[in-house]
């Protein structure tokens, strides 16, 4: 893959880049074969085509971190080399993600994390 060069339309629109790693993840999700995924702000910057640059993953990892906060994935590591996190199945964001629902939001993703908390309560 050729490396892009700094588009400063990244900044510009933080709603798309929200949606843009949402969507990334949810391709991850569809293409485990397993019960559990783990990811860092750089794979996910790799694999929807954005730059790497250290400003960048900071933004992809907000919305990461955004989806922490909601129980959507949830932190297993840090090192030197940043910090892994974690989907598994039991995930309202993996299920959409396996569903094919093309209506991910982060909104909506954390209002189905309420309702599945409240049923296992």
């Amino acid at each position: 893959m050729a490396s892009q060069r700094f588009s400063p339309e990244i900044y510009k629109d933080y709603e798309r880049l929200q949606r843009t790693v949402l969507v990334t993840l949810a391709k991850m999700i569809r293409a485990t074969k397993g019960s559990m995924l783990t990811f860092n702000a750089k794979k996910i910057a790799v694999l929807a085509g954005l730059p790497t640059h250290p400003v960048v993953l900071t933004l992809i990892k907000e919305v990461i971190e955004q989806l922490n906060e909601k129980g959507l994935v949830r932190r297993i590591s840090r090192s030197s080399h940043g910090v892994k996190y974690a989907v598994n199945k039991e995930s309202p964001l993996w299920l959409a993600a396996k569903l094919g629902d093309s209506s991910l939001s982060l909104e909506a993703l954390a209002a189905e994390a309420v309702r599945v908390e409240r049923r296992g309560s």
